[in-house]
């Protein structure tokens, strides 16, 4: 049986991709916020007249007067670091600069020398200062606590998005499913306590995914469990009638013997007979009801062949008393995995019941075969005769117990119960048993057992 296309994974895939679209979006704004608010310092810095004052005092006092005001007079924000570089790059406060902005300040800060007579100056992306003995500076402005990656309260802002939109999608997909499995949890708590119409609502099982149809599994084994309580209070029913008419009768025959004072043979003729009908009633109820018990059958290799041509020959004397025949035919080495007595005992009932219906002069055919094709690993067996036949609307209802067939070809002798054996002894088997009107007249039952794998 293969399994259906999944239908929650498309939904999962939607809500995960809201959830990555919803944290890029909100990291990205997070990260614009907080690199704005933390860069607020620098860009008034980069606006200042920091660099204008520091090329006045470096134009009037040199270096070292340059030094001097670093250190004692210049009004540096806290949250930025200036540098003045000179050609090689060194800091002439001597500042390490940050290594990841190495590379950075070396190709696009300070750059390579310029020619005189060039006519093209590439773009630096911080001002020059010019000494005047023509030394050449660069005046670089740096924000504190923010690199290239990012800084740590960039960092945290993408932590705490990832987990708000994590908790939000959470709760979303645990809002769509919770309900679902809280109704099925309720719904199996009832049916488990005995409330045999508890069902999941439709709106549950209306869902188009595998929730929705596992809703409307369980609302069907919940109605199969349903038909088999209500058939086993049906059952109880059909037995006390069944009973109950056998006692009746006997009652009959003591009292009329009680009248007579005496018991005839006619009369102890009649009380055995229904003894041994109620005997045989009550050895099929017990039969039956200990195949529904949930044990497994015996597994073992059964020959099929041997075990068909074991039963015929078996029911061949009282085919002949019925004036019918037996005629089998069998392929060899037919071998399934299972009880033999169960087997034995189901192939039984179906042959009787033919023998039971057969006109006299009728041949019953009983045959096994292997299937072909996609059905090779199974054997087939049919049990045909020329009886009365069933009709249409019955075929499927046969196999339940005490279905009376409108025929009116009903046998005193049976129990009702033969083919509802059957039936379960085929099911305990993973078996298939259906009827079907045979052309000409007459009914065929055919059981499907899967084949032994023998390595």
């Amino acid at each position: 049986m293969s399994l259906p296309s999944p239908r929650l994974f498309p939904r999962m895939a939607l809500h995960i991709g809201a959830a990555l679209g919803a944290f890029i979006l909100i990291g990205a704004s997070s990260m614009a916020l907080i690199a704005a608010w933390e860069l607020r310092g620098y860009i008034e810095t980069r606006r200042s007249t920091l660099a204008l004052q520091a090329a006045d005092i470096l134009a009037s006092g040199g270096e070292t007067a340059l030094i001097d005001w670093l250190r004692n007079d210049a009004e540096i924000p806290a949250n930025v670091s200036i540098y003045i570089l000179d050609e090689s790059g060194q800091d002439i406060l001597g500042q390490q600069l940050p290594g990841q902005y190495s590379d950075f300040v070396a190709e696009f800060v300070i750059g390579e020398p310029i020619a005189a007579d060039s006519n093209y100056h590439p773009v630096q992306l911080a001002p020059k200062l010019i000494g005047a003995d023509q030394q050449i500076y660069a005046f670089l402005v740096l924000p504190k606590g923010f690199s290239l990656w990012g800084s740590t309260a960039t960092l945290l802002s993408l932590l705490i998005a990832a987990i708000l939109v994590t908790a939000s999608v959470a709760w979303l997909i645990a809002r769509a499913f919770s309900r679902p499995i809280n109704e099925l949890q309720l719904a199996t708590r009832e049916l488990a306590s005995g409330d045999i119409r508890a069902r999941v609502p439709d709106a549950i099982t209306h869902r188009g995914d595998e929730l929705g149809a596992l809703a409307a599994d369980f609302n069907s084994m919940a109605s199969q469990l349903n038909g088999l309580i209500e058939g086993r209070e049906t059952l109880l029913r059909e037995m006390s009638h069944e009973l109950r008419s056998p006692l009746a009768r006997l009652q009959a025959a003591i009292a009329l013997a009680a009248e007579k004072n005496s018991l005839g043979p006619a009369e102890r003729e009649r009380i055995e007979r229904e003894i041994a009908g109620m005997n045989r009633v009550i050895g099929e109820i017990l039969r039956y009801s200990s195949l529904d018990a949930t044990l497994a059958p015996k597994r073992r290799l059964v020959r099929l062949d041997r075990l068909l041509n074991e039963l015929v020959n078996e029911e061949e004397i009282e085919a002949t008393s019925k004036g019918c025949q037996l005629e089998l035919q069998v392929e060899s080495d037919l071998t399934v995995v299972g009880d033999p007595e169960l087997l034995h005992s189901c192939f039984e009932n179906i042959v009787r019941n033919a023998i039971r219906y057969a006109p006299q002069g009728t041949a019953i055919e009983v045959s096994a075969r292997r299937g072909s094709g996609n059905d090779k690993h199974s054997i087939l067996v049919e049990i045909s005769d020329r009886g009365p036949g069933v009709p249409q609307e019955y075929l499927s209802r046969i196999f339940e117990p005490y279905i009376r067939v409108s025929s009116g070809n009903h046998d005193p002798d049976s129990t009702g119960l033969g083919l509802a054996i059957v039936k379960r002894v085929v099911q305990k088997h993973a078996g298939e048993v259906k009827a079907a009107r045979r052309a000409g007249g007459g009914l065929t039952i055919a059981v499907d057992l899967p084949a032994a794998e023998l390595s």
